[in-house]
């Protein structure tokens, strides 16, 4: 994935020595294959790479959106912070993933928040750097406007399913989505708590528990402490479908 890194303003940031620069880095996302050498180190003038501890703020919504954000390792949760305490967790993101766009090209603020669920490894991007480098390279600004139409397109079926689904259904789309997608294991790691799926089926964390533990006496699931594994994928494609 691309090593790249921003002048950031928190004091305890700390610079990943494993990080040698995007020219050299050998694990550069598929996004970032087509740029040449030259465009490589243009992006490279500014680079910052960062390890975050579980629990430790990325990405703070409401900041001023002057970088975009690499995962190279980790895991990483993205959410919205809603008003009384209250969030909608967008996602669970996995390496490679760029974060923290849409924001800068509006009015220059993060639209949410990042956090780090697992030891993580981030570059930040410089805003300015990237933007020359997408003008300069008609076949990356092609790859970026398709990598970012294939997130809006998750979030509107996302959006359409917590709106018209009822809590088994959303429960069902999640663990698909985390077992399938995520983890692309059976078991769902205990890195995600029982709140997180609550944020993330738009649920209360009792809600979400109980639909749980109803999967599991219907022999859907297993649960093992926080993690989940998933004992009848087709069940839950017959829940997901039935809404």
């Amino acid at each position: 994935i691309l090593c790249l890194s921003h002048k950031c303003f928190w004091n305890r940031m700390r610079t990943d020595k494993s990080c040698v620069g995007c020219d050299e880095c050998n694990k550069r996302a598929p996004l970032f294959a087509s740029l040449t050498d030259e465009e490589l180190k243009m992006l490279n003038q500014d680079r910052y790479s960062v390890r975050f501890n579980r629990g430790e703020v990325i990405l703070k919504q409401g900041t001023k959106a002057n970088y975009l954000l690499s995962l190279i390792e980790g895991f990483a949760k993205i959410y919205i912070e809603g008003d009384h305490g209250r969030n909608l967790v967008l996602d669970f993101a996995n390496p490679p993933r760029i974060m923290g766009g849409p924001g800068a090209q509006m009015d220059g603020r993060h639209k949410y928040s990042v956090i780090a669920i697992r030891e993580t490894l981030v570059c930040f991007i410089d805003l300015e750097s990237f933007r020359k480098v997408f003008a300069s390279s008609t076949k990356f600004a092609e790859q970026f406007l398709i990598h970012c139409s294939g997130n809006y397109l998750a979030a509107l079926d996302r959006m359409v399913g917590i709106s018209q689904k009822q809590m088994h259904g959303r429960m069902a789309d999640a663990l698909i989505y985390l077992s399938e997608k995520v983890y692309k294991n059976k078991t769902i790691g205990d890195e995600i708590s029982r709140q997180d799926i609550a944020e993330y089926t738009s649920m209360s964390k009792d809600s979400a528990i109980r639909v749980l533990k109803e999967f599991e006496r219907d022999q859907i699931i297993g649960l093992n402490g926080r993690q989940i594994e998933v004992l009848n994928p087709r069940r839950l494609y017959d829940i997901a479908d039935i809404g």
